[in-house]
């Protein structure tokens, strides 16, 4: 991968977990394969420990070893350097890729992707219309990215959609 030192969002520190400075974390798997993670505001950390824990993942980062510095850093953004991210297999993205994409419904230029959220059991693209109207600026719509009728192509995000989707 070339050298990049951009950095993009992975995730975000939830609640400390036991006594030892560990923390639950939300946010993109990936976290399993760095070797380090910059913690917003705060600098880089060494990842210490990523294991699983009732369908959660819980970190340990280098430098928070007791509980009352796990809650200082609680709620945090959790970020990566591009350049320590794993190459995907041909067809994979990461979502910081998706963020930006311009999306077409039914082949015609609709909007572009300006966020994901997730929504437990599957993650939503936020997408906001294209327009330079009042509305269009305020306006997004939420489309499941699993769904049949999102396609992730080359030149975009296409959308075939189903009644009440995008109204």
């Amino acid at each position: 991968m070339p050298s990049d030192t951009r950095r993009v969002e992975i995730g975000r520190l939830g609640k400390p977990y036991g006594l030892q400075g560990d923390l639950k974390y939300r946010g993109e798997p990936v976290i399993e394969a760095l070797e380090r993670v910059y913690l917003e505001g705060l600098g880089y950390r060494l990842i210490e420990a990523v294991y699983p824990l009732n369908h959660e993942t819980v970190i340990h980062l280098s430098g928070i070893d007791d509980r009352a510095a796990a809650e200082r850093v609680a709620l945090l953004r959790v970020y990566a350097d591009v350049a320590d991210l794993p190459e995907l297999e041909p067809g994979a993205y990461y979502y910081f890729q998706l963020i930006g994409q311009p999306v077409f419904v039914e082949g015609k230029l609709f909007g572009q992707v300006v966020d994901l959220e997730d929504a437990g059991a599957q993650d939503l693209l936020v997408i906001r219309p294209s327009g330079t109207s009042l509305r269009a600026q305020h306006q997004t719509h939420r489309v499941p990215l699993q769904a049949p009728y999102v396609r992730l192509e080359e030149d975009g995000i296409h959308i075939e959609p189903i009644p009440g989707l995008l109204d």
